[in-house]
């Protein structure tokens, strides 16, 4: 009977290490594609993507909705003004901003579009999303 009653917690628990497993592998790549597809959105308005450090906090989520398991990493970002633009002699475009990098699992890979959720980690990121993101 206990069996029973734990096992989907295993398979979770299974799956959950699998997709951390091929995040890990396909690591170098995916960084290269975040920045990529970030650095080209045009967000923040105004200011260029000059860095962005890679830092361990990690956060396996799924959409309530589609079940999909969607990876928020934890990133340091580094902008400069974009010259002649809004944001050319604020001093604090220098500062160094925490955020996330948002990662899909689609058709059995990790991808990304680029979507960054500025001022948070994935902590932070988890509960403002708990409506519609649940932990996995």
């Amino acid at each position: 009977m206990l069996r029973t009653l734990t096992q989907p917690f295993m398979w979770m628990a299974s799956r959950r290490d699998s997709l951390l497993r091929a995040f890990d592998a396909q690591r170098a790549s995916l960084e290269v594609q975040f920045f990529e597809r970030a650095s080209a959105s045009g967000l923040p308005r105004g200011l260029r993507w000059l860095s962005c450090e890679w830092l361990d906090a990690r956060i396996l989520l799924r959409d309530r909705t589609t079940d999909q398991p969607n990876l928020l990493v934890s990133v340091n970002l580094r902008f400069e003004a974009i010259p002649g633009g809004d944001m050319e002699g604020i001093a604090a475009v220098s500062n160094i901003r925490d955020a996330c990098a948002v990662f899909q699992w689609q058709n059995k890979m990790w991808t990304t579009s680029g979507r960054t959720l500025f001022n948070m980690n994935p902590e932070e990121a988890r509960d403002r999303l708990a409506a519609s993101y649940e932990a996995m």
